[in-house]
């Protein structure tokens, strides 16, 4: 666990960008959402230009999530800049090779133009005709990539500077290292990657065998959840969403329409109130209404310094309208995951439960899409509010509000118990003393601490004397990271900081009372 937080380093900064990205392409959704025009009129060219402006940049900066978190990891490993040019020269290096050698009949959403790549096979010598696309792998290419440089930039540096190829210095070594292997991975992707979309289209087909049975929808929504925390979510989207696994309906003139979100799109349009779609959507609004909410108040208690806490107030009030009005799922997910890796899993199999609940209460709400797949944004406030104007919705509205009501009180509960007892030392083993103690020790003992704060993942620990301060006496393990500011020592020991700091308090507590004790007792003997 403890090199799972250390993740947290590294993801910090890109999920810093794709929290940024998900705004500007929430904020632009928001301005061209259909529904904005039953409250506000904008026929502004240069509002819907920059709208438009923002929502595509957003929605390249969530695409290319996986790629950002693998340059942060490169940079953070190695102190200098070779080993990022050699993993982005293998990255590119990888999906070029998938273009050449995977196969051109999987589905259209295991492909993807990553980084702009594609080829026109009539200007090359390759059979068949068309544009080819890399294979869609997300984080799976970015965490290959980022094994292949670390290992071949180290094998580099071990590189013999005698020999017939002597004149080819390391860090060219690496770069060819890297390129042969993301060559090797590229072409090993190509035969794997079909029988991993081929499981999850089995999957599919489950699922879209009865799309209303509440079972299948709760295999929907955790494979939903899990796609998406692996970036490849386009492979569930576009075939239920947008293809015929979503159903299929034939307007009053006679087209014909496939998948739910096009279909309550369309029919939302026409004037009709869709019926038996929007199933895929309906746990989108308890989860950016309710769920996300919860949890973000929930983290708050773990920030004990009050001029922190004043610092946070805004962010979090700010987090929060922003989930309610654009919806931020995918950027609060990438946070728990790796801040709360056993909420996290909760939280993916609790949307599952979400889907089968509303199936099986035959509750539904989609919403009404306009853009590329790429740029969705669905279940925010303002869907809600369009919907909730029409009478015939009414009892749905409804079943919504309660329950996002329970979710979010167990949301806000759950999250709780996690950072007050489950987070560190989960099975009672007495780590939790141990680490205390050994605090304790590093700076100098109990009397030599005058003040301890406890942020989300951090403990800030104020000496009185900061010359006793020794982190030579304890190693520390549990800790991935201390640095020293104004407020003391910081120390990151991820999601368990608060039970930390808690522990601290109790010890020093315990202390001064028995010194209290202690002093009393003097004074009776002295008057004695």
């Amino acid at each position: 666990m403890q090199r799972w937080h250390s993740l947290l380093d590294i993801i910090a900064f890109p999920l810093k960008i794709l929290f940024f990205a998900s705004v500007l392409m929430g904020i632009g959704g928001l301005v061209l959402n259909p529904n904005l025009q039953f409250f506000l009129t904008l026929e502004n060219q240069v509002i819907i230009s920059f709208a438009e402006l923002f929502r595509y940049f957003g929605s390249v900066m969530i695409s290319y999530f996986p790629f950002l978190v693998m340059i942060k990891a490169l940079s953070k490993r190695f102190s200098e800049s070779v080993p990022v040019f050699v993993g982005i020269i293998g990255y590119f290096m990888l999906h070029i090779t998938t273009m050449f050698f995977s196969r051109n009949n999987l589905p259209s959403a295991a492909y993807s133009s990553v980084l702009g790549l594609q080829i026109d096979l009539s200007q090359i010598a390759l059979t068949g005709s068309g544009i080819r696309f890399p294979l869609h792998t997300g984080f799976i290419a970015a965490i290959i990539i980022v094994v292949i440089t670390r290992s071949t930039y180290r094998s580099s540096r071990r590189a013999s500077s005698y020999g017939v190829l002597s004149f080819i210095d390391k860090d060219m070594w690496a770069a060819v290292y890297t390129l042969v292997l993301s060559v090797v991975a590229g072409i090993a992707l190509s035969f794997v990657w079909p029988f991993v979309v081929g499981a999850f289209t089995f999957i599919f087909n489950f699922i879209a065998s009865d799309i209303t049975n509440p079972m299948n929808l709760f295999v929907y929504g955790i494979s939903d959840r899990v796609l998406a925390g692996l970036s490849i979510s386009r492979l569930i989207r576009l075939p239920f969403w947008f293809g015929s696994l979503g159903g299929s309906w034939v307007s009053p003139s006679g087209v014909s329409f496939v998948g739910d979100v096009s279909i309550w799109t369309q029919q939302t349009l026409i004037g009709l109130t869709p019926i038996g779609f929007g199933r895929f959507i309906t746990p989108y609004y308890v989860l950016n209404l309710f769920a996300i909410p919860a949890f973000i108040l929930a983290t708050f208690q773990t920030f004990t310094d009050k001029f922190e806490r004043r610092r946070y107030r805004g962010f979090i009030a700010i987090a929060i309208l922003l989930s309610v009005v654009i919806g931020m799922l995918f950027p609060f997910e990438m946070f728990l995951l790796f801040v709360a890796p056993m909420v996290y899993f909760l939280h993916i199999f609790f949307s599952g439960i979400l889907f089968a609940v509303f199936e099986a209460f035959g509750v539904s709400l989609g919403y009404t899409f306009s853009g590329l797949d790429a740029v969705a944004t669905p279940a925010s406030v303002l869907d809600l509010l369009v919907f909730v104007r029409n009478p015939s919705m009414q009892s749905t509205m409804i079943t919504i509000m309660i329950v996002g009501i329970v979710t979010f009180i167990v949301y806000f509960f759950v999250a709780r118990i996690y950072f007050n007892y489950l987070a560190y030392d989960a099975m009672n083993t007495g780590k939790t003393e141990q680490t205390t103690k050994e605090l304790f020790t590093v700076f100098g003992g109990i009397d030599n601490v005058r003040m301890v704060h406890s942020s989300l993942y951090r403990v800030t620990v104020l000496p009185i004397k900061k010359d006793k301060v020794d982190f030579s006496l304890s190693p520390l393990e549990s800790v991935t990271k201390i640095f020293e500011s104004k407020a003391g020592y910081s120390l990151t020991f991820g999601a368990g900081s608060y039970i930390i700091r808690t522990a601290m308090i109790k010890m020093i507590k315990n202390h001064q009372k028995e010194l209290l004790e202690a002093k009393k007792m003097k004074s009776k003997i002295e008057n004695v």
